[in-house]
């Protein structure tokens, strides 16, 4: 579980295919510390298991479905990616509940100084609502403007400056996480008629 606050910008080193399966080495140095092997690191919003690491980088396997999901692929050597370690019980939540499991792919439409409009499919789309969450490239951001399958995100300077936001250009492509919440709620629509307020105090909302 995660938060959706960079900790720091790493640097895709290494990429190698190994079947199906990607072989990522990655430079770092906060996310490093007090780290083990086995431990869940987020890159650019996908949450990858520590396979191997120094104090100046990590390996990490990134397997076919994540692949499916997600931007990555061998194109991403020498690209920047937004790290955070996984979220401890005494943290603060300045985000919000971030899995790092992407939903899928958006698109860079325009760009106009700190607004970012994204466009992405129908899918994914419906989940996203003015002023909800949305995780973009592990970043947690509140949706500023949605219609269709396009919608806006404002970035502090802060979020500018310290994220690999500041390199991206139109018709980038970027990982896509949607409120687990709104899953949630599809879901049990789905599977129950009656949908009232005693039913969600019931079922814990």
């Amino acid at each position: 579980m995660f938060t959706g606050i960079s900790e720091e910008m790493g640097k895709i080193e290494a990429i190698k295919r190994s079947g199906d399966t990607l072989n990522l080495k990655i430079s770092a140095n906060k996310v490093l510390k007090d780290i083990k092997i086995g431990d869940s690191i987020m890159a650019d919003g996908v949450c990858l298991t520590v396979t191997e690491f120094t104090d100046s980088y990590f390996k990490a396997d990134l397997m076919k479905e994540s692949q499916k999901a997600s931007k990555f692929d061998m194109n991403m050597l020498n690209k920047y990616v937004n790290l955070e370690r996984a979220l401890k019980i005494s943290d603060r939540l300045d985000g919000h509940i971030v899995q790092g499991h992407i939903d899928g792919v958006g698109k860079i439409v325009s760009i106009r100084e700190n607004v970012f409009r994204i466009r992405t499919s129908r899918e994914i789309s419906k989940y996203i609502v003015r002023k909800g969450s949305i995780c973009i490239d592990g970043i947690s951001l509140t949706v500023s403007y949605e219609n269709n399958d396009d919608f806006e995100v404002s970035l502090i300077l802060e979020t500018l400056k310290n994220t690999n936001f500041k390199y991206k250009k139109v018709m980038d492509k970027v990982n896509l996480e949607t409120d687990i919440w709104a899953r949630f709620v599809e879901k049990l629509m789905k599977n129950e008629k009656r949908m009232d307020r005693n039913f969600l105090l019931e079922n814990g909302f």
